[in-house]
């Protein structure tokens, strides 16, 4: 593959979009001769602030599941998000591995983070290159600023916040009245539901290692997984780099296909085309496809300027 292939395929685009689908089902069917497995993409376009993964992506998802277990109980899923929903990730689990009985394997061409991670967890193997990522899955919380503005942070945040506080309290009575300004931006509802948040990121890290990509592994090895994934003890940031070798040390199932191997090469190619259609279209946000469909999803951000007078 030559050094300016992505600005080959740039050069490439046309407004003929059947003739770019074309292009990018042509890599996928050789993939899939490469692999002898049934291939899908589901990839959002990360320079879009609506493609996290959401309920509505279900319907289009449930399509390409329907072609593609005509060809067999085997399955590669190429995953890009940033992540989103992990109720849906849960979902979408059970539907692969119900549905492909005799593997179902996730691709990371680039990012596949947070509730992306959960749904690649689920897997029975990971398949990683040398630029691809996963990330830890503690739970983020939307709260309001002081400044009313909505910013999301980590779960984990509010509550070890108050855990802190409770601690230098219990040690200086006197830091009470500093910190009471603090305590009164904490809702107790607030509280609980991040609570249960870490809850279920810790449960659901537990359940689908254990039958994903961490199968046959000790309790001890998937419990100290679980530990690093949603407390952030290592990983202490939500955007935190979880790359090959990382993800190997954890303990999970993961293989790294060389940059230079045939099967990399296509899946680079085929993620190459995909972005660039990104580009051409940016009101596109996420692409669902397979060697027989392609459906995309479209969400246009409109400005909201002053109102006239």
């Amino acid at each position: 593959m030559a050094d300016e292939l992505f600005g080959q395929i740039i050069k490439d685009y046309f407004p003929d979009v059947s003739l770019l689908i074309k292009k990018r089902q042509d890599v996928l069917k050789e993939l899939e001769g490469e692999l002898k497995s049934t291939v899908v993409a589901y990839i959002g376009n990360t320079n879009h602030p609506l493609s996290s993964i959401m309920p509505q992506d279900i319907d289009a998802l449930m399509d390409l599941v329907n072609i593609a277990s005509r060809k067999g109980k085997k399955l590669y899923l190429i995953l890009e998000s940033f992540g989103g929903d992990g109720n849906v990730a849960e979902k979408l689990i059970n539907v692969f591995r119900t549905t492909f009985s005799e593997g179902f394997y996730v691709i990371i061409p680039n990012n596949a983070k947070s509730a992306a991670t959960m749904l690649a967890l689920g897997s029975d193997r990971i398949i990683m290159g040398i630029n691809s990522e996963l990330g830890p899955i503690d739970p983020q919380i939307q709260v309001q600023l002081l400044s009313g503005q909505m910013q999301y942070v980590p779960a984990k945040s509010i509550t070890g916040t108050l855990e802190k506080v409770k601690k230098e309290v219990e040690g200086n009575e006197k830091l009470a009245s500093v910190y009471y300004p603090i305590l009164q931006q904490i809702r107790p509802e607030q509280l609980k539901f991040c609570e249960d948040a870490i809850k279920f990121a810790t449960a659901f890290a537990e359940r689908w290692l254990e039958k994903g990509c961490m199968k046959n592994k000790k309790k001890g090895e998937i419990a100290t997984a679980v530990k690093e994934l949603t407390t952030g003890d290592r990983f202490n940031m939500h955007g935190s780099v979880i790359n090959f070798e990382e993800a190997q040390r954890i303990g999970l199932n993961v293989d790294m296909w060389k940059i230079d191997e045939n099967k990399w090469k296509l899946v680079w190619q085929y993620y190459l085309r995909v972005k660039a259609s990104f580009q051409t279209n940016p009101n596109m946000t996420k692409l669902f496809e397979s060697t027989e469909t392609s459906v995309n999803m479209n969400i246009q951000i409109i400005p909201m300027g002053n109102a006239p007078k």
